[in-house]
């Protein structure tokens, strides 16, 4: 592993790595029991992937094992790893394996054990060359001759890397924001097919709403074709022909992936591969919740179907169990959604499901979210109908992490928009209530008196602007937590706020126990009510720091404040496996969206997505509540 080795995109990578040295000894003697191991690396190697926090964070505050899919012996593979920068165990697993065999997998159509036999037929051991001396002993036809591959498979080794090479960004994760907007784009052009078309869902990590996304997976409910088409004359024989040849002729399109009669892949302009799927009406709601995932919820969710006697598949479900025939028989009549299915393959019967919440419900399950979908402990709150109602955005009330457009000598950049702007905009979003929160003034070039000045003006211009505005709203600060824990603010500059924001803007690096002190500190002003994007992280830019959470957590429980939860894409801080943390232990939050213009303010479903992903009711985030309970918890002080 290279200088980023204990990055989650690392550790994944060498999870897979694992289970794929465990494939290649399968046949042998000592890979007769593999097959459970090949599994929970896996799945072990998705979860880390999509972490919304750095696993070496989780590991320093003790908490590997409440990671899904991370047992007692993987575990103490990555405790080891992290601990000394190696791991025997991983090592012993990989002995014998050249890197390049995990370099060739990463090529469509070439599996472990063929690229194991390519690299030792042909003596591919250059990492650098790998894939360029595939191609000419391919291109040169020596490939078809060697045992077991033949012609077809050296046509498809070349295919394969022809589009591993044009994804030059295949390891990239795109910010959630801007895979919505490419998937929305899609969305609009499918939708000019009309009646054919009656549903498109977002399918994956896209449709569970995770911080950053692969690719985009959609998915298309056919109409119901027996409409004539006298009535509709966009239909035609083959409504499945007319959806695929449609979205192949997509305008953003830069090259067919693959096409088949119900599914597609393109790549689209930035190499962003998008994938489409295309299915009955009646089993939908089986192919929506199988592609939505996440892989560990799916395989728990099989688990359990087959306890009840049930086999789950993208098309429903099969009875594998004899004495549970009556249970299919009676149940299927009284379920919304439900129907006794065509055979499969002519083997079968199988249960399909017009939508998901029937699928959940014939296994005696509440529904359970796509944002909840994770592998933690949704399906067992599911079994006694303890899902918890999940925050909406129409709960929202108000926004209190917003910056205007008044100079007060800031210590970082100023809002684009007007107090009376933002109101506006707030009044068109139906909110209750707002709250101001330009950054504070800089600390060089001013003194002590001018900067109490200046907030003393600041808070004589809000009052007197939104006299006429017929707002209730609030005077906050962003105050920069500064390296020693201090407030970037003279004490006399507090009288002018009604609460304060502070925020980490400088001196990342700080190790975990000093930079829990410095936030502490900070937290210990009477006039703090919420911490800003608590982590610091820039989604693909920087990592979040160090902390103690659970002292965080102890502390804001305390003193009456609340963690932020910033919509702004590139933040999506405090990310959801801490916010769901959080409040397991009576953390109380705030979804803001730390505006800077006017159309930053429609950010808010961003921080609602993430608050749904940490498993925030209405109850638990501070702007959902009533004016005069808000008003109450700011002028409650310690």
């Amino acid at each position: 592993m290279n200088g980023d080795q204990f990055s989650n995109k690392s550790v994944s990578e060498l999870l897979r790595n694992v289970a794929v040295a465990y494939q290649l000894q399968e046949g042998s003697d000592s890979g007769k029991n593999n097959r459970f191991k090949i599994i929970a690396y896996q799945k072990a190697a998705d979860t880390v992937e999509h972490l919304s926090r750095e696993l070496k964070d989780i590991w320093q505050e003790g908490k590997l094992q409440k990671v899904p899919g991370i047992g007692p012996g993987i575990g103490s593979g990555i405790s080891q790893l992290f601990e000394n920068g190696t791991s025997s165990h991983f090592n012993e697993v990989l002995k014998g394996i050249p890197v390049t065999v995990f370099l060739l997998i990463k090529v469509p159509g070439i599996g472990p054990k063929k690229a194991f036999r390519l690299v030792a037929h042909f003596g591919l051991t250059n990492t650098e060359t790998v894939i360029e001396d595939l191609r000419n002993l391919a291109r040169s036809g020596e490939i078809a001759g060697l045992e077991g591959f033949g012609q077809k498979s050296q046509i498809d080794i070349i295919e394969g890397l022809d589009v591993y090479e044009r994804h030059d960004r295949r390891d990239e994760r795109m910010p959630l924001s801007y895979a919505q907007k490419i998937a929305s784009e899609v969305i609009s052009y499918m939708n000019k097919l009309g009646p054919v078309i009656k549903r498109i869902d977002t399918l994956g990590s896209l449709r569970r709403r995770v911080a950053t996304i692969g690719d985009i997976d959609l998915a298309i409910k056919v109409h119901d074709t027996s409409y004539s088409k006298r009535d509709y004359p966009s239909f035609r024989d083959n409504p499945y022909k007319q959806i695929v040849d449609h979205f192949l002729a997509y305008p953003g399109k830069r090259t067919v992936e693959a096409a088949g009669k119900r599914k597609a892949s393109i790549l689209a302009a930035g190499n962003i591969r998008i994938d489409l799927r295309v299915q009955d009406a009646e089993s939908y709601g089986s192919m929506l919740q199988y592609f939505t995932g996440s892989k560990v919820h799916n395989i728990k969710l099989r688990e359990y179907a087959l306890k009840k006697g049930y086999s789950l598949s993208e098309y429903g479900m099969k009875v594998v169990k004899r004495e549970t025939q009556n249970v299919k028989r009676t149940v299927i009549p009284a379920q919304a959604g439900i129907q006794s299915g065509s055979p499969i393959e002519g083997k079968e019967d199988i249960v399909k499901f017009k939508d998901e919440e029937s699928l959940y419900a014939f296994l005696g399950l509440s529904y359970i979210s796509p944002e909840l979908r994770e592998g933690t402990i949704e399906i067992e709150k599911a079994a006694i109908n303890a899902v918890p109602q999940l925050i909406s955005l129409s709960d929202i009330k108000g926004d209190f992490h917003m910056h205007s457009s008044y100079d007060l000598k800031s210590s970082h950049d100023l809002g684009l928009n007007t107090f009376e702007e933002m109101t506006s905009r707030a009044k068109e979003l139906h909110y209750q209530y707002i709250g101001f929160s330009e950054h504070n003034p800089k600390q060089k070039g001013l003194t002590e008196a001018e900067v109490v000045e200046i907030m003393r003006m600041r808070k004589v211009y809000i009052d007197k602007t939104m006299k006429k505005q017929h707002l209730p709203y609030f005077i906050g600060l962003e105050v920069d937590i500064l390296p020693n824990g201090g407030l970037a603010l003279p004490e006399k500059a507090f009288e002018y706020v009604d609460y304060l924001i502070v925020s980490l803007h400088s001196s990342f690096k700080m190790n975990m126990i000093e930079m829990t002190k410095r936030a502490l500190k900070a937290l210990s002003h009477p006039k703090v009510k919420i911490f800003g994007h608590p982590t610091a992280r820039l989604l693909g830019k920087r990592e979040g720091v160090e902390m103690d959470w659970d002292q965080i957590f102890d502390h804001v429980v305390g003193h009456d404040q609340a963690l932020e939860i910033n919509a702004g894409p590139p933040r999506l801080d405090l990310p959801d496996s801490l916010v769901k943390e959080g409040v397991e232990k009576g953390v109380k939050f705030f979804v803001n969206t730390d505006a800077h213009a006017v159309s930053h303010m429609d950010w808010m479903i961003n921080g609602v997505n993430v608050a749904r992903r940490g498993w925030l009711e209405k109850k638990d985030v501070v702007n959902t509540w009533e004016l005069k309970d808000v008003r109450k918890w700011m002028e409650k002080s310690y």
